[in-house]
């Protein structure tokens, strides 16, 4: 059997590795090749492309991605047609998945979308019909993901959300407080927010001489990048391949909106949502898309929860004085720590079971055998 996979950012190479890891327990002889990025590569997919450079957030923020991402786009299509998969494997990066399912739908390409696009949370009701009409098979990661999606028609299943079998780690405190700075592992994420993650450690430093701070690399990529930023200043450490360990190991983390969010949360730590985008992006997606309007949060944790249980400071709020002034009220404050971590107790119970992954991997299988 050949599966075609498609991981255009980070995170979705994270996911789209341990789903291989699984298929392949279950066939080993099943030759993965497609859209990936080092971890996929690792665990023996043949990767033909990789855009994990090219990851952003927001509508204005894409445009200079435009073209590399369509090349890319291109050459996938040119491989599905050339090499004619048994199936084709989706993982998140709605923006150049949802084209490649549809050239797949008009090759009779079988498709499965694993990490589905949010629609169903973020978009309009014309946005969750598309992709229930265009996939084939939605491995869902939420409950009522999985419950708009079948509304509209999709052929969707819900096992759980797969970071409760991959978010695991053990504490590992230190005398002094930790602070992991996270700004994500898109290259926008990181010139947009590493820079204020710094600065806001240094203004914790100052108040807190003995904090120690710690940022978490995605990638070999990622670090080097993050690299570039730190000065003589103000150094902390960044370690790559250690993301759980450093979080499971911090006081606080302060992190960019998305995946990490959740991460941080699953491992019961205190953390801090920042999200910044261009502003013109944050005013299509607030007045035009009225984003706020269909929900209350903008961090899985808190719209999970249906409350705030952690701080959420958006595009004015995200300035280091107000970070800083926020982070160090958790620090220096047990009983917010602890009311915090009260609140994220419940988190993984929202989550499913463990063994979600290769329940997926289970399906899938069933699914492309029909």
């Amino acid at each position: 059997m050949k599966i075609m996979i498609s991981a255009g950012e980070v995170s979705g190479d994270v996911h789209g590795t341990y789903l291989v890891r699984e298929l392949k327990k279950l066939d080993p002889n099943i030759h993965f090749f497609g859209l990936g990025s080092e971890k996929l590569l690792a665990e023996g997919v043949d990767i033909k492309v990789d855009i994990s450079k090219r990851g952003t957030i927001g509508i204005f923020e894409a445009l200079p991605n435009i073209l590399p991402v369509y090349l890319a786009y291109r050459k996938m299509v040119a491989l599905m047609k050339q090499e004619r998969p048994d199936l084709l494997i989706l993982v998140d990066s709605q923006g150049i998945n949802m084209p490649l399912a549809k050239a797949a739908k008009k090759l009779g390409i079988k498709t499965v979308y694993y990490i589905a696009p949010q629609e169903w949370l973020w978009g309009t009701a014309k946005g969750v019909k598309k992709v229930a009409a265009t996939i084939d098979l939605i491995i869902s990661i939420f409950k009522k993901e999985h419950a708009i999606y079948k509304q509209a028609g999709a052929n969707s299943v819900y096992f759980g959300h797969p970071l409760i079998d991959i978010v695991k780690a053990a504490a590992k405190k230190t005398a002094h407080p930790v602070i992991a700075l996270c700004p994500g592992s898109r290259s926008q994420e990181i010139k947009g927010l590493l820079p204020i993650l710094l600065q806001t450690g240094e203004k914790i430093k100052a108040a807190i001489p003995n904090a120690e701070f710690v940022i978490p690399a995605a990638s070999t990529t990622m670090i080097k990048k993050i690299f570039s930023y730190i000065s003589e200043d103000f150094r902390p450490m960044a370690v790559v391949g250690q993301t759980y360990d450093i979080l499971a190991g911090a006081d606080l983390a302060i992190c960019a909106s998305g995946t990490i969010n959740l991460e941080a949360s699953l491992l019961g730590v205190p953390n801090i949502m920042v999200y910044k985008l261009s502003p013109l992006t944050y005013f299509v997606g607030k007045y035009i898309l009225k984003i706020g309007e269909k929900m209350p949060y903008f961090s899985m944790p808190n719209i999970l929860l249906e409350q705030k249980a952690i701080p959420e400071l958006v595009m004015a709020a995200a300035n280091p004085k107000t970070i800083a002034n926020e982070a160090l009220g958790i620090l220096q404050d047990p009983e917010k720590q602890q009311a915090i971590r009260a609140a994220l107790s419940t988190l993984k119970d929202k989550l499913g079971d463990p063994g979600v992954v290769a329940r997926a991997a289970k399906s899938i299988l069933e699914f492309s055998t029909k």
